[in-house]
């Protein structure tokens, strides 16, 4: 009697132990609960000119639940910081020399390329650039281009924001000038009603060099330009035209011949012939050529392997392979004095350039100004590029004006007679200004947002896209540059070869944005 007594004692502690056992869930111990989202933090890095874009982005982020703050750099010093892989959301821009991607596209995004800052690699984008690049058939190279786009739009390795319009002003006394894309300033076919000196103030502290093939760099080129001639030149709207070379051929996929024309001198009284050509690339494309020193400029000559002399006033350019922009990369290459440079050695000559361009180098410093004086003897030109002669004026001084506050307080003074880059929100008071001509004409380089995708958060591409969604682009432009600027899908320009017009930007959508950040485990508003 004991016993069963003793059993029925325990039933319901049995049976609420079998109930346990059978029944999922009901004798675990409380659920372990998720881990939080993370906030994802951002230091959004950009130079001075550009802090009020950055603050406007660094508002958008804050808005979905980033903790996002600016950042003011030198861009010598954040350019330092990025190459270390230290940096990881910036603003950054890159200008191309080509009215074709090759100088855009492939520097900025192809693997391990030398503007390559975000780290970005797809062997399917490296190939497609590749194709784009060595075919001749216009059809092949832009079928190429768009594919390459369709892979840049799906994997966003940048926040791709807007190209501008380059805006310039000038005296109303200067005519005969019109602003370039490349945002070259030519200085040739440009009058001034009175006096004889036209005065630039340039948008840089400095300028690189005063040798042709120890830059690499637009305002470098600008200054450069003045003083040396090409085989061939550019117009402001990208036209290729015959400059030192009175006609060329293209007898097989990979062979350019160039007839130089007779006549023309350097600024010493040397005769410009083929030796003077030949030598001028052979010191491009030879490793420490200039005083045990590279030039920088190599690679934008592609596959070209060697330079010719056929005759006195012939050369032969033969290529690995077929290279379609060739002549828009000969546009950036000044031809220099053989003999000259031979005798007094490379540094000398940077200090004291010898070129046969349309002014002659007088005095100057590279932080300073550079000044020349017109070369009476000068050739004329590009007869496709009328008037064809001596310049117009007698001296012409490119001054080094970095802030744009004061080139425009000078241009108003009479002290420059052209300046650079003007900033949107003050052209409209220059144009309202009757001793001052504006204008405008669209730019070649790409503004944007990179973003280090070789370290996380970036790594993700949900969060790279959550980036693209979430600034409100359209506002940005509107209320920062005026509307002065014109939203990118990708880096491609509409100037350029093989854009595709139909593939339109990132809609400035904030809850898709926090979306794919909840997604990737980021904690949003």
């Amino acid at each position: 009697m004991r016993k069963g007594v003793g059993r029925a004692r325990y039933w319901p502690l049995l049976f609420l132990l079998a109930v346990g056992l059978l029944v999922p869930g009901c004798a675990k111990k409380e659920a372990t609960p998720e881990p939080a989202a993370k906030t994802l933090s951002l230091v959004i890095d950009a130079e001075a000119n550009r802090k009020d874009e950055a603050e406007a982005i660094a508002a958008n982020l804050r808005e979905i639940g980033v903790q996002a703050e600016v950042r003011v750099w030198e861009w010598s010093a954040l350019k330092e910081k990025i190459l270390a892989g230290e940096r990881q959301f910036y603003l950054t821009d890159w200008g191309s020399a080509y009215f074709d991607p090759f100088d855009l596209a492939v520097p900025k995004l192809k693997t391990k390329d030398r503007g390559n800052y975000s780290f970005y690699s797809n062997p399917e984008f490296d190939a497609c650039m590749e194709k784009a690049l060595t075919s001749i058939d216009e059809a092949t190279r832009k079928e190429a281009y768009f594919k390459a786009q369709d892979i840049l739009y799906e994997d966003v390795p940048w926040v791709f924001g807007y190209f501008r319009q380059e805006v310039e002003a000038a005296a109303a006394g200067i005519g005969n000038w019109q602003p370039s894309m490349d945002s070259r300033i030519n200085l040739h076919d440009v009058t001034l009603k009175d006096g004889d000196t036209i005065v630039v103030g340039m948008k840089t502290n400095k300028i690189v060099s005063l040798d042709p093939a120890m830059h690499r760099e637009r305002d470098t080129e600008t200054v450069i330009r003045n003083m040396f001639d090409g085989l061939v030149t550019r117009t402001w709207d990208g036209r290729v035209v015959p400059e030192i070379a009175e006609s060329w051929s293209n007898p097989a996929d990979n062979i350019y011949e160039f007839k130089i024309r007779q006549g023309i001198k350097f600024h010493n009284g040397e005769k410009l012939d083929a030796d003077d050509v030949v030598f001028t690339f052979e010191r491009i494309l030879q490793e420490g050529a200039i005083g045990g020193q590279s030039s920088p400029r190599k690679g934008l000559l592609g596959p070209l392997e060697k330079v010719e002399k056929v005759d006195a006033y012939t050369v032969r350019f033969t290529l690995k392979n077929p290279f379609p922009v060739f002549l828009q990369a000969l546009v950036h290459f000044q031809i220099v004095p053989k003999d000259y440079i031979k005798k007094v050695g490379d540094q000398e000559f940077a200090e004291k350039p010898v070129g046969c361009g349309p002014f002659k180098f007088k005095e100057g410093r590279l932080d300073d100004r550079i000044v020349m004086e017109r070369f009476d003897g000068y050739y004329g030109g590009s007869p496709d590029l009328p008037p064809v002669g001596p310049a117009a004026v007698k001296r012409v001084i490119f001054r080094m004006m970095p802030d744009p506050a004061t080139r425009i307080a000078a241009l108003k003074a009479g002290e420059v007679h052209i300046i650079q880059q003007v900033p949107p929100d003050m052209a409209a008071d220059l144009e309202r200004d009757p001793k001052v001509q504006v204008k405008k004409v669209q730019g070649t380089r790409c503004y944007a947002v990179e973003m280090n995708v070789a370290k996380p958060p970036f790594d993700d591409v949900r969060v790279r896209l959550a980036m693209n969604y979430a600034i409100n682009w359209d506002e940005i432009l509107k209320t920062v540059y005026g509307g002065g600027a014109t939203r990118l899908a990708t880096c491609f320009l509409p100037s350029g070869f093989g854009f595709n017009p139909d593939l339109k930007p990132y809609p400035y959508d904030p809850e898709k944005a926090k979306q794919l950040l909840k997604e990737a485990g980021y904690a949003v508003k």
